[in-house]
C-alpha cells in the first residue's frame, strides 16, 4: 500500500476517494510513568530505547491504518499526518496516525 504525507501521488491518478483512516497505538513503559522524573534522571538528549518503543509504536499505528484503509478498498493513504500525546495519569503515550484513504491507478497503465 503506498502512504505519503502529500495530498497526491505523483505519476498516478486519483480514482475514488474512499474517506477518512486512522489508527493508535499505545506504549507504557514503566519508566515513562513519570515523564519529568524520566527526563531529569535522563538529563534530557537523545535515549534509544525510548527511541525504540516510539519508532515501534508509531509502526504498530500505520499498520492499523493501513489495514483500515484496506478495509474500505483502498489501495494508497494521502495526507498522512502522525499526533503524539502523553497521557501523564496513565503513563502512557498514545500515537496516533490519519489519512484519505484513496484508489490510485498508476497513469502508465492507464
Amino acid at each position: 500500500m503506498l502512504v505519503t504525507t502529500t495530498g497526491n501521488l505523483e505519476g498516478h491518478v486519483i480514482t475514488k476517494y474512499l474517506g477518512v483512516v486512522a489508527g493508535q497505538a499505545a506504549i507504557a513503559p514503566v519508566e515513562m510513568r513519570d515523564f519529568a522524573a524520566f527526563i531529569r534522571r535522563e538529563g534530557g538528549g537523545r535515549h534509544p530505547e525510548f527511541e525504540k518503543m516510539v519508532h515501534e509504536t508509531r509502526q504498530a499505528a500505520l499498520l492499523s491504518l493501513q489495514n483500515e484503509a484496506k478495509e474500505l478498498g483502498a489501495n494508497a493513504v494521502l495526507a498522512v499526518d502522525f499526533d503524539y500525546a502523553y497521557l501523564s495519569a496513565d503513563g502512557l503515550v498514545l500515537i496516533t496516525v490519519s489519512g484519505t484513504a484513496v484508489i490510485a491507478e498508476d497513469k502508465r497503465r492507464l
